[in-house]
């Protein structure tokens, strides 16, 4: 089953100008949302789905089939890809052809995984990372012009790139489905970047003051800053508040231009990572 979640539209929107705007693509085994702008940085589109896991990729065929508006040609095509298998390697030890090599040294690769590569230029660093196979070549037989990156590539170089961590330490922290993504930044430098899986609130709750305590940082002293999809009156936030003194959720990025009607309609923090995308190159 593929429900939609949010589908949202400008009025200036024009399906047959999509040859001049640039779509970006998040996508997990359950999860693909996409965003489209314009040359002068607008968005048009957002619009997000839901997919049943059902362990192969005829949702997400479904998807492609039925969704006339991502099969048009477009100026640039971005997919990230969520995967907590991966790996930061530093350039300077990086040799392409041992990329899963690499990989699995640190992580468990399936027998259909493809193993593919973002360079992070701000790290000197390359971000290696594993996905099922035929999610991949499924997006690729629908949008062959498409170029792949990691979730975490865009979302570093939008904390380092755009985030003041000159004065202390900023810590970030992105949900996306049950997984926590949490990274540290300090001078525009990375200090901490992983992703771990939970299943109960307090999981999540335990992963961050874990990083708190690792990098000896005071929880009443350095805020936390939420990206991804936490509200408010969720439980996660409801103990996270009870041991962390200041929580912010961070705005939509400035390197958009967002009208009134997505701004209504989805909070501020959400499809942080999927906006991300566009710093990938």
């Amino acid at each position: 089953m593929v429900d939609i979640i949010y589908n949202i539209f400008e009025d200036d929107f024009r399906k047959d100008q999509t040859h001049s705007y640039d779509l970006s693509i998040l996508m997990g085994k359950d999860r693909f949302s996409y965003v489209i702008s314009n040359q002068q940085k607008q968005v048009l589109s957002l619009r997000a789905y839901h997919l049943s896991d059902d362990k192969s990729q005829s949702f997400l065929k479904q998807l492609l089939l039925e969704d006339s508006i991502i099969r048009n040609k477009f100026r640039t095509v971005k997919v990230g890809v969520f995967s907590p298998r991966f790996s930061l390697l530093p350039l300077d030890l990086f040799d392409a052809s041992e990329a899963t090599s690499y990989l699995s040294l640190t992580n468990t690769l399936l027998r259909n995984d493809q193993v593919l590569y973002d360079d992070v230029e701000l790290l000197k660093a390359v971000n290696i990372y594993a996905f099922e196979e035929q999610y991949i070549n499924c997006i690729v037989d629908y949008l062959p012009d498409a170029k792949f990156y990691h979730i975490s590539t865009g979302l570093i170089n939008n904390f380092i790139n755009n985030f003041d961590s000159t004065s202390s330490k900023n810590i970030f922290l992105n949900i996306y489905d049950h997984y926590v993504m949490l990274t540290v930044v300090e001078n525009s430098k990375l200090i901490f970047h992983n992703i771990f899986s939970f299943k109960a609130s307090s999981d999540c709750l335990y992963y961050v003051l874990l990083v708190y305590k690792q990098l000896n940082i005071s929880p009443q002293k350095i805020p936390l800053h939420i990206v991804g999809e936490l509200v408010m009156d969720s439980e996660i936030y409801k103990l996270l508040l009870k041991y962390i003194k200041t929580i912010h959720f961070v705005n939509r990025p400035t390197f958009y231009l967002f009208s009134e009607k997505i701004q209504n309609s989805c909070p501020k923090n959400f499809f942080f990572d999927l906006f991300s995308l566009k710093l990938c190159e």
